[in-house]
């Protein structure tokens, strides 16, 4: 028995009426009339007569002609429909119903394959949030520096407040509401180009310090905060900025993370020695919105030493101090994660060195504390559970340290008050404005170049940094050997027992011209110049007694500084006018 591929006489009959399905049903007949017949018993007979079926113009004809027909049809007719077609066009059964169920307009031409044509228009029938929400999302995203979705998002509330107030946006109800109301999902698709397009998408010592102060302090591994959910228990740690060469002076940074809130603060230091990082840590303390109740630190001298422990076992303070294991720097994840966070993609790894570096430095801590503390949501784990080979995390919802900070009821309602119009006065696009200048400036110097900057520009940042506390302390370092004369101090007199004479008495006033004039020189390159000034009274035995009067003189000096930061008051920065603000580019564009 022999079958021909043409519709059937009962389903066509009283069906197609108009003049197109005549058309379309006249050239389905032509066309299977070339085609060669073949037994309807033989095994793939359907897609075989399909590859060799219509044309592209008769398939696209036939296609509309059922499509006008295939609505006002019973379940009957339209299966025997999607079979006759199925057989004509070789196009599997569920294409085929998509393409029937289909609603086109008479501009649209409907391809081979169903779909529309590409310079036509198509809108998306579940597309919720349109062009205005997405770029209202672009400068948002910029002045959160970029965060991901799901931080971002937690954010947003709050900055959009933020940059309304200080008028650096301006957002319709509607678009406003809808921006409000993305999810982090829908923020993630819709920053995808932007992000694509951006470009840029986007260490340790090991410690050898065996003394007994170390032996006397405990070790805390990670596991050991499960019990300290207040606010003031910090790690702390330093971050060496080398450029991966430990010879010579440079700056380092001392960073303390709390664990509780995430709060977290962060100090350039001149000196790597125990008496600094201790002043620098009591700077830290009194800039903390909450008490200091312990501090945990790896096995560096600079911390394993009498001066810190007798500074934390101090009446009145009864602060616990622990260590870490040693090469195990697990131990301290939450404040090696924000020396990546806040040191290594902030200020980078070149190598800094002098105090112009430690001023700029300070002044770009200082706006990036306010950036972090206050406007910056972070993940914090809530579970770990081991599945196998898998480890299953879960997070907290992402919340900014000052917000954890007021959550969890450690501050009185007055010092909350006072953070809350400290965050509402605060403006974030301003911080990393003076962010992303610091940044340049570090770079300028970081690579050898003098930078080349008006008298008025420099002027205006000496006068920015009258107005923080951590820039008065590095105002104090920057003309300290340029301001006084390193002083002398006085041996004590032992009884029963002859002092030895000062080998340097008839030089020191030309050793004080040389300090004067390079403040961070090195005590063996003074020796060299003492050798060659006078070599029958100088020799190489003479280099340990220069270099202990030059530390001990140079951390007299420093601590007197810190100790005259310390008395500063704390400085509350004031909004400030209209005309004066830093604006995005296209943030205030209204209408």
């Amino acid at each position: 028995m022999w079958r021909v591929g043409v519709f059937d006489d009962n389903l066509v009959e009283g069906r197609i009426a108009s003049l197109l399905g005549l058309l379309a049903y006249g050239c389905c007949i032509s066309v299977w009339r070339k085609v060669a017949v073949m037994p309807s018993g033989a095994a793939g007979g359907r897609r075989e007569v399909g590859a060799a079926g219509p044309d592209p113009q008769r398939r696209r004809a036939a296609m509309e002609a059922a499509r006008q027909r295939y609505g006002g049809l019973s379940a009957a007719g339209k299966r025997k429909l999607l079979d006759e077609l199925e057989l004509l066009t070789g196009y599997h059964r569920k294409s085929l119903l998509r393409l029937l169920n289909q609603r086109h307009s008479a501009e649209q031409q409907t391809g081979i394959d169903g779909a529309d044509d590409p310079s036509a228009p198509r809108p998306h029938h579940r597309r919720r949030y349109g062009p205005e929400a997405a770029a209202a999302l672009v400068p948002l995203w910029e002045a959160s520096d970029r965060l991901c979705g799901k931080r971002l998002k937690a954010l947003l509330p709050l900055l959009v407040e933020s940059l309304e107030h200080h008028g650096h946006l301006s957002l319709e109800p509607e678009v406003r509401a809808q921006v409000l109301g993305m999810s982090s999902a829908t923020i993630d698709r819709l920053l995808r180009p932007i992000r694509q397009a951006s470009g840029n998408n986007n260490w340790r010592r090991p410690p050898r310090a065996y003394s007994a102060v170390r032996r006397r302090v405990p070790v805390r591994t990670f596991r050991g905060w499960a019990d300290h959910h207040e606010p003031g228990w910090l790690e702390i740690d330093l971050v060496a900025h080398c450029g991966g060469r430990m010879q010579g002076p440079f700056l380092w940074t001392l960073v303390a993370t709390d664990i509780a809130t995430g709060w977290s603060e962060s100090v350039p230091i001149l000196v790597r020695d125990g008496a600094v990082v201790l002043t620098a840590l009591q700077l830290i303390r009194r800039q903390l919105p909450f008490p200091l109740r312990g501090i945990d630190a790896d096995n560096d001298p600079v911390f394993m030493n009498s001066l810190m422990e007798a500074w934390c076992d101090r009446p009145g303070h009864q602060i616990v101090l622990t260590r870490s294991r040693a090469y195990q720097s697990n131990d301290q994840a939450w404040v090696e994660q924000k020396n990546g966070m806040l040191v290594r993609r902030v200020v980078g790894y070149q190598r800094l060195e002098g105090l112009e570096a430690a001023q700029v430095m300070g002044e770009l801590y200082g706006a990036l504390r306010l950036f972090t503390n206050l406007f910056q949501p972070s993940f914090k784990l809530k579970t770990s559970e081991r599945q196998g080979a898998r480890i299953k995390r879960q997070h907290h919802p992402p919340r900014t340290p000052l917000q954890r900070l007021i959550k969890s009821g450690a501050v009185a309602q007055e010092q909350t008050e006072a953070l809350r119009e400290l965050q509402r006065s605060t403006d974030p696009v301003a911080l990393l404005g003076t962010i992303r200048r610091c940044q340049g400036q570090l770079a300028v110097m970081a690579s050898g170049e003098q930078a080349t900057g008006e008298p008025s520009a420099q002027a205006e940042r000496d006068l920015a940094a009258e107005n923080r506390s951590l820039e008065v302390f590095l105002g104090g370092l920057q003309t300290l050997w340029h301001s006084s004369q390193p002083k002398r101090r006085k041996s004590k007199p032992r009884s029963g027992k002859r002092t030895r004479p000062d080998p340097f008495e008839p030089d020191v006033v030309l050793i004080e011209q040389w300090l004067q004039a390079e403040p961070l020189i090195r005590a063996k390159t003074l020796m060299e110049r003492l050798i060659a000034h006078n070599p029958e009274r100088y020799g190489e035995c003479h280099l340990r007694t220069l270099q202990r009067r030059l530390r001990g003189d140079r951390l007299q000096q420093i601590q007197e500084e810190m100790e005259q930061a310390l008395e500063a008051p704390y400085p509350v920065e004031e909004s400030k006018g209209q005309d004066e603000k830093p604006v995005l580019p296209g943030v205030n564009q209204k209408g």
